[in-house]
């Protein structure tokens, strides 16, 4: 036992540079494994603690307008309702202190931040705010710099009045400003009348039913308290339903973490083929010492035991290599990704599960990868292994070599046609390491075509959307004035007036289910603008001809059974009428909470809601060219309105331009991580292909001697390896190409729901199919130098005597 531990030993001080290779290899798989793993648990986790933490409402109920105090006694008296708390988000304009330029933002007004009961606002740094103070939101903070001590202008209903920070707080609702979230500050009841607020006054439910909690249930306490309110003449414009135990963004996190997943295995996987290649390697070298083993009694359990060893030495230390950085790099990627969601990374833990899978697949997988060389190897007999001389391969036995050598001989020089037999020589080999380059390419170009796709559907939707700006109003204004306004500004070119009405939607006695986390609106809209037009995927856009017509979104539709030229019971004011629905649209909402349109033509619901031509929101197309001057056109609009004192809702208000870039922001994070993955793809390949013609130079050295002493010159030899993995690289190209535009669009549509919530509008990047070319020959080439320059420096002396 002792002298096969010495040659185990032996081994790994006479092939220094090949053993370290596959360590790294190895330690990259399961450091990708590690990080996805550990990263994906830590996140959830993190993620449910926090929303538990917040003591979430059941029932979010936002109110179209201020209700007062009084109110809240029968609210409480409702059945089923074991709490509420209250509170008043207000649109508002600041400007930091020393700027003329306004800049608009949302005031939450808490009545008393001692004795939240839902939702907590969690103080971070400073102090809560008192008269004459506000607090900013940490992610705010982050977007603005503003810091506790800082002193904030605000416009309020006695003129402009600074206000001191007097500290940064944290709210679980706060969309983070780089997605369009806007700027968020907290105040208290002392500063509410500053801002036109009654004392007590709220726009605002947060409710928790009695437990336990049950979604029907919510939604049947939700719509008893919106009947109550619609008596008190308070409708209400959102509903959010809220499960106490799960966060709000765990679908998103756990869908796009699903393909990153099985990503982060396949790259274990492919890693530990190089094991394949380094024990058939040494077995081929060694063949001669598994003879003597076997002459001196040694049995193939013995051979198997021996080379089994060592792989085990190799995956114990490339697991005992990647698992420190693979816990800290979980660590610190749901760090980054929590910030996302505005929750702290709290303090430094290990993910089990992560833990379990590095250790397990990072023995296992190697192991498993070892077993055909070492199983080959344990059943050779002395004849076979003392008489192996390293030659051969499974080329030139049947049709397609010999076309590859008819094929080298009449285009190619000798030295090139020589070099593509040697890369069908050993076709096994050959498969293994075209199937790590392979796997590189396609990662590679299914991240790039994920790019284009996004950039293609949000082009899409952009030109769907004919209007610059879409302005939305707290409260609804007469359509008269707000377009009065629009067209006072010289850019103006053309203005389309939407309103949003209350409403309740059922087929055959059930109330719709709807996809949008918020609930419906019905948005009464002139069927004859084409400002905007959803992409009709069934039926088709509205007539406004007097009809009930409504358009609902393709995903609802699915959900209830519904189609063109179905009757749905309409809710609209104080009347029920029957509608029919004569289209289905496509909806881009994203995952964040929102607020699902369902489409009416605008003269039928002003005659049934009876509410007059009033605007929610008003679409304005504008002569702009850049983002420099739709920034310039939004502020004189948001001018022109404030001095009007007609208030924009600064949550519905938007600019096309920045709505497709916070839109892109939000596929950032998983396409770098990505992009990252198909990186230490394409070096598992690189050194797998490296290791692959290190393979070659030992198992063709005797080839190489009788090429040197027929006379081939040192740079011949050079250039015959190298074209052999330049080849590798162009092979690997040339399928790695067609098998990445067929499974980039599944791909596509999988991330394009998860994150988007519709299909992508699918795109394959050409342009990366010939950045993938340049890359794959230049790993080529740096990873067939090294075996390259080692054969041409062997002298014939060394060749024959190997």
């Amino acid at each position: 036992m002792n002298v096969l531990r010495y040659k185990i030993l032996a081994d790994w001080r006479a092939a220094k540079a090949r053993s370290l290779l596959a360590v790294v290899n190895i330690a990259i798989g399961i450091f990708c494994v590690g990080t996805l793993f550990g990263m994906v648990t830590l996140l959830l986790d993190r993620m449910d603690a926090a929303h538990r933490r917040s003591q979430p409402s059941h029932i979010n109920l936002i109110l179209r307008g201020a209700a007062e105090p009084e109110l809240l006694s029968r609210l409480r008296a409702v059945p089923g309702v074991a709490g509420i708390d209250t509170l008043t988000p207000l649109s508002v304009r600041y400007r930091q202190t020393g700027s003329g330029e306004w800049q608009n933002a949302t005031l939450i007004v808490r009545p008393d931040y001692a004795a939240q009961q839902f939702d907590l606002t969690t103080l971070e740094s400073g102090s809560w705010p008192g008269s004459g103070q506000v607090a900013v939101e940490n992610l705010s903070q982050n977007a603005t710099g503003l810091a506790a001590g800082a002193t904030v202008e605000f416009d309020t209903a006695n003129g402009p009045t600074d206000f001191r920070i007097s500290g940064v707080v944290r709210h679980p609702f706060v969309k983070p400003p780089k997605f369009g979230g806007q700027i968020h500050f907290f105040a208290d009841r002392a500063s509410a009348a500053s801002f036109g607020v009654a004392d007590g006054y709220f726009r605002q439910l947060l409710v928790r039913i009695v437990p336990p909690y049950d979604v029907e249930t919510a939604r049947g306490v939700a719509a008893q308290l919106r009947n109550l309110l619609a008596e008190r003449h308070l409708p209400v414009s959102v509903t959010l339903l809220q499960d106490p135990e799960k966060h709000w963004g765990r679908p998103f996190v756990a869908g796009i973490n699903s393909v990153l997943q099985a990503m982060a295995l396949a790259s274990l996987a492919l890693a530990s083929l190089l094991i394949l290649n380094t024990v058939s390697a040494q077995i081929t070298q060694q063949t001669d010492q598994i003879g003597v083993i076997k002459a001196l009694g040694g049995g193939g359990a013995t051979v198997a035991g021996l080379y089994l060893s060592e792989v085990a030495l190799l995956a114990l230390a490339a697991t005992c290599m990647a698992i420190p950085p693979a816990l800290f790099g979980a660590d610190w990627a749901a760090r980054k990704l929590l910030a996302l969601f505005n929750i702290a990374g709290g303090a430094f833990s290990v993910a089990p599960d992560a833990l379990a899978w590095m250790i397990g697949g990072g023995l296992l997988a190697p192991l498993l990868a070892a077993l055909p060389p070492v199983w080959r190897g344990a059943a050779m007999t002395v004849r076979t292994a003392l008489a192996n001389y390293g030659l051969g391969g499974d080329f030139g036995g049947n049709r397609f070599d010999a076309w590859i050598e008819k094929l080298g001989a009449r285009w190619l020089p000798t030295l090139y046609a020589a070099a593509l037999g040697n890369l069908f020589r050993r076709k096994a080999r050959l498969l293994l390491t075209q199937g790590v380059l392979i796997v590189a390419g396609i990662m590679l170009l299914v991240s790039t075509s994920l790019i284009a796709s996004v950039n293609l559907t949000l082009d899409n939707e952009m030109a769907r959307s004919r209007y610059a700006v879409k302005l939305g109003f707290s409260v609804d204004q007469p359509a008269a004035r707000v377009a009065e306004l629009a067209k006072s500004l010289p850019a103006t070119r053309d203005l389309a007036v939407w309103q949003r009405l209350p409403v309740e939607i059922s087929h055959q006695g059930q109330t719709l289910r709807q996809t949008g986390s918020l609930g419906l609106q019905m948005l009464a809209v002139p069927a004859a603008s084409t400002l905007y037009r959803p992409l009709i995927e069934a039926g088709r856009w509205l007539a406004d001809a007097g009809e009930r017509e409504l358009v609902i979104s393709a995903d609802t539709a699915a959900l209830n059974g519904l189609k063109p030229g179905d009757n749905v019971d309409v809710r609209l004011g104080a009347s029920r009428q029957s509608w029919r629905i004569v289209g289905v649209y496509r909806w881009l909402a994203g995952n964040n909470p929102a607020v699902e349109p369902v489409y009416a033509p605008q003269t039928t619901a002003h005659e049934l809601a009876e509410t007059g031509e009033l605007a929610s929101f008003a679409l304005l197309d504008a002569d702009i060219a850049d983002p420099a001057g739709e920034d310039s056109y939004l502020r004189q609009l948001k001018d022109r309105y404030d001095s009007a004192g007609l208030t924009l809702d600064v949550y519905s208000t938007e600019a096309k331009l920045a709505q497709r870039r916070y839109a892109r922001n939000q596929f950032n994070s998983v396409l770098g991580t990505l992009a990252g993955l198909a990186a230490m793809v394409a070096a598992i390949g690189g050194i797998g292909l490296s290791g692959t013609l290190t393979i070659a130079v030992l198992q063709r050295t005797r080839e190489i001697g009788v090429m040197r002493a027929i006379g081939a010159p040192t740079p011949a030899v050079f250039r015959l390896f190298a074209m052999e993995g330049l080849l590798h690289g162009g092979l690997a190209w040339l399928v790695s190409v067609p098998l990445a535009s067929w499974l980039a669009q599944p791909i596509a549509e999988r991330l394009g729901t998860v994150m988007l919530g519709i299909r992508l509008d699918y795109r394959f990047d050409y342009t990366a199919a010939l950045y993938w070319l340049v890359l794959v020959l230049t790993i080529a080439a740096i990873a067939a130098y090294w075996p390259a320059k080692s054969a041409a420096k062997l002298t014939i002396r060394d060749c024959l005597a190997h």
